[in-house]
Order: structure tokens, then sequence, then C-alpha cells
């Protein structure tokens, strides 16, 4: 899609969704009103939290103006990102967990970068890189990871349906959005299995050239939760995953008929993509069945793990060598966080 230029003054939202995070929440927004172009508006999603959150973001809203609160029923990550996304009303919109901070700079770089062209065309998105840290550790390096230090941007249309993967491995704190491509996405799957960031920048790589920021805008927080978010160390969280792949190929297969009719079939079945044979491949093992040595060689041999980050196949590889037991601690060192990591990092080479 074609894009004008943005207005010489855009209006720009900040969208936050906070589910149980009271406890962060003040430290989130203090970096959003701390802005060197002050946002618009900071939309919150109180999603049903039972901790202080509603307390936290009444005392805020009340003190700031172009704070707005907004409060539902807990329906997921996705359910809320869809309600903030729809409450926002400006030209731009940047999306942030309400664990994590922003830097001073982030609306302002964000701006000058939707008005740098990439292959000839204004961008419609931007992702930017991430500090890490935790209560510990100040700093955990740099998120994503991307070979060779060299982060897509441009138009990848072709390479996301040759990979049936979008290149941009951005979390929700790391991207921002022009209006006009989120309204040509229309709303997110809401359904608790669904990621948001996974649907926004799939379906944004189809529509619209990205830029990348390579400076930190985000500081991005590890914790809980966050510290082992892609590690999958039993069956049931292999088959949660397994249900979402195919939920989510089933949202983006309607997001490009909707698009472009007939185009769908341009985007892979589930079975000729690498990372589900191997879902299929874990599943099995991880529930006792034992090691299904064709399938994980159709893994290994597959051009999609051929061609994917060194850190996949780090742990694909792992399930070949590595008793059950082995692997599931491997797992959480690959793709978790902590003092091992941080020394996995560095000798991998990344910052």
């Amino acid at each position: 899609m074609a894009l004008p230029p943005l207005p010489a003054t855009p209006r720009a939202s900040i969208a936050i969704i906070c589910f149980n995070y009271g406890r962060y929440l003040g430290e989130c927004l203090d970096s959003c009103l701390a802005q060197t172009v002050p946002a618009d508006e900071i939309v919150v999603v109180n999603d049903g939290s039972t901790d202080d959150t509603a307390e936290v973001l009444g005392t805020y809203a009340a003190r700031h103006p172009q704070v707005r609160a907004i409060h539902q029923p807990n329906g997921g990550i996705c359910a809320a990102t869809r309600t903030a996304l729809a409450a926002c009303s400006g030209d731009v919109v940047l999306l942030l967990d309400a664990d994590d901070t922003m830097a001073p700079q982030r609306i302002e770089k964000v701006l000058d970068a939707l008005r740098r062209r990439v292959d000839g065309h204004l961008p419609g998105w931007v992702h930017n890189a991430m500090q890490r840290f935790s209560a510990t550790q100040p700093h955990l390096g740099l998120a994503p990871y991307y070979p060779g230090g060299v982060a897509p941007e441009g138009w990848l249309a072709a390479q996301t349906l040759q990979a049936a993967s979008c290149p941009v491995l951005a979390l929700t704190s790391g991207l921002a959005f022009r209006r006009e491509v989120l309204d040509a996405i229309g709303p997110l799957d809401s359904d608790r299995l669904m990621y948001q960031d996974l649907q926004l920048c799939t379906a944004a790589a189809l529509l619209s050239p990205c830029v990348h920021v390579a400076e930190p805008l985000t500081r991005y927080r590890v914790h809980g939760a966050s510290a082992t978010k892609g590690s999958m160390v039993s069956a049931a969280q292999v088959h949660a995953t397994r249900e979402r792949a195919v939920r989510f190929d089933t949202w983006l297969r309607a997001q490009i008929e909707r698009s472009r009719p007939g185009a769908s079939v341009l985007w892979r079945p589930l079975d000729d993509q690498g990372g589900h044979l191997w879902l299929r491949f874990l599943e099995r093992w991880l529930s006792g069945k034992g090691k299904d040595l064709g399938l994980l060689l159709r893994v290994l041999r597959h051009p999609d793990t051929r061609s994917g980050p060194r850190q996949y196949r780090l742990y694909y590889y792992g399930s070949l060598l590595l008793p059950r037991p082995l692997f599931v601690s491997y797992s959480q060192l690959i793709f978790g966080a902590g003092p091992l990591k941080k020394v996995l990092r560095k000798l991998l080479r990344r910052s």
C-alpha cells in the first residue's frame, strides 16, 4: 500500500496493555510522559487486573489528561490489544507492555524513521532494538538478535511468503505503526492462544515496507513468564503452540484473501513449514512416544531450518543428541535468561 507523507505535526498515541502489572505501571507511564516529543494520548487497557493496577492508573489519569484509562474484564493480551488499538486516534501508534519502559527519544526517533524512505517508499511501520534487563541484571543484552547484526527493513512481503514467517522478530514493545497500516490489518484474532505481535508483524509485512531503528528505544523487562518465553518444555506447551499455529494460519489466510482475493495460495501449508514439522516431532517426543527420527531428519534437512537463525538450529540439533530430561534443561538455557544465558550470548557473539 502506498502511503502519503506524515502530517507536519503527527499525532502520536501509545497503546499499553496491563494485566496485574501495577507494580511496574508507574515506571512505564513515567517513561511515556518524559518523551522529547510528547505523546498526544496514552491509552492504557486494564485487562481485568486483580492487583493495584486500577488505583495506579486512576492516579495517573487524574494528574495527566493525556492518559486515558480503559477497564475491561480479562480477555487476554490480544483482546486487550484490539481494544487499545481501536481506542487510539493518533497518526502513529507505538505499542508498549506495562512492565517495559521507553527511552525518552522513542517517539521522536520513530517519527523520524517513518519519514525516511526505504526501497523508494515511505514505511508504514517501525521496529526498534530493545535493551533487556532484570531486577538483578541491568544489562542482559539487546533483543532481538539478527544474524550479522543486520535487521530486516524495506519490502519484506516476498521474504515473508517464501519463509512462511516474518523476518522481523520484534516483540510488542519494539513496534510502532502508522494508522493506515493498522486499519488495513483490521481487528486482531482475540483468542487467548494468539500472540498480538506475531499477527501485527506478519500482516504488516505483507502490506507495507518497514524501517528499523538500531538504537535501543525500549527497555524490555525479563521476569517470571517472560524469562522463559519461547521455551517449550512440556507436551502441553507444544500442543498449545501447534494449536496457535493452526489458528494463526487460518487468520492470516483470511487477511490475505481480504486484501487480494486468491493470493492466500502463496502462503505455504503448515506441513510444508519447517517450524510446524518441528512442533509435530516435539509434541510426540515430550508426550513420551519416543523420537520420530524420520520426522526429525525432515526438520533438520528442511530449507527453513538451514536458512533459519543459528539459535534454532542449535535447539533442533540438541534434540538429536540429548536425552529428554537434558533437552528440557537445554531448552530453558537457550530461550531463558540468567547468568549462564549471558555467557552463552557472549560465546555466540551476541550483545
